[in-house]
C-alpha cells in the first residue's frame, strides 16, 4: 500500500501546488472539471533509442514511391502515343501525296515496327494491359490497311 500511496504523492488536483523545478505532465482526464496535474522527476538516460517505425513513415515512402513509378509509367505511355502519332502522320502524308506503290510504305512501316516495339515494352514492364497493347497495336495496322485501300494498292480478300 505504501508504493501505491508513494506513487500518487505527486498528484494534485487543480492549480499546481508547488512550483518545484519538475516538468508538469498532464493527462487527458479531468475530475470535476480540473485537470490532473502530475509532477515527476526527468527520466535518467537509458539505453540507445530504439529504431521506430511509424504508420506515417510507410505511407510517406508509399507517396515517394507511387510517385516515381507514376512519372516512369506516364514517360512510357507518352513514348507510345507520340511514336503511334508518327506513324499516323506519315501515313496521312503517303495518302494525301497519293503514292503510287506499297515501296512508299517503307517509312511507314518502320515507324509502326517502332511502336509496336514500344507497345510490347510496355506490356512487359506492367505499364499497360495486354489488351490495350494488342487494340493500339491493331488500330495502326488497321490504320495501314485502309490507307493502301484508299490508295487502291490493297484489296480485299
Amino acid at each position: 500500500m505504501a508504493s501505491i500511496c508513494a506513487s500518487f504523492q505527486g498528484l494534485s488536483l487543480g492549480a499546481s501546488a508547488s512550483s518545484k523545478a519538475r516538468a508538469p505532465v498532464s493527462f487527458s482526464s479531468s475530475i470535476r472539471g480540473s485537470p490532473v496535474v502530475a509532477f515527476t522527476r526527468k527520466a535518467a538516460p537509458t539505453r540507445a533509442a530504439t529504431f521506430v517505425v511509424y504508420a506515417a513513415q510507410n505511407s510517406l515512402k508509399r507517396i515517394r514511391t507511387s510517385e516515381k513509378a507514376r512519372m516512369y509509367n506516364k514517360s512510357l505511355k507518352s513514348e507510345m502515343t507520340t511514336r503511334s502519332k508518327k506513324a499516323f502522320v506519315e501515313m496521312d502524308g503517303l495518302v494525301k501525296a497519293g503514292a503510287k506503290s506499297e515501296d512508299e510504305f517503307k517509312k511507314a512501316e518502320l515507324l509502326i515496327a517502332e511502336a509496336f516495339g514500344v507497345i510490347d515494352s510496355s506490356i512487359f514492364k506492367g505499364v499497360i494491359h495486354k489488351n490495350t497493347a494488342d487494340r493500339k497495336k491493331s488500330k495502326l495496322a488497321r490504320y495501314k490497311t485502309r490507307a493502301l485501300q484508299e490508295l487502291g494498292l490493297y484489296t480485299v480478300a
